[in-house]
């Protein structure tokens, strides 16, 4: 039972982040369909959310490059 938890909690770690995106985004696109103007704005949040992720994680994962013989520059 043991091995259980440890794959539940795998879960969890994989999927939790894109399932609340997915939600807000959800969220986003029936507000602006529901709620009118105040919808409108909710719904560029929540849509744009996944855009703002994605351009912060393309930030942070970028390789540095130092130099000449950088490891990135390697084998090309």
């Amino acid at each position: 039972m043991h091995g259980f938890s440890d794959r539940a909690r795998l879960w969890t770690r994989v999927f939790a982040a894109p399932g609340l995106l997915a939600a807000a985004t959800i969220t986003g696109l029936l507000a602006a369909l529901l709620w009118g103007t105040v919808g409108q704005y909710v719904a560029w949040v929540t849509v744009g959310a996944p855009v703002a992720v994605v351009a912060w994680v393309w930030v942070r994962r970028r390789p540095q490059k130092t130099g000449p013989f950088s490891p990135t520059m390697r084998g090309k």
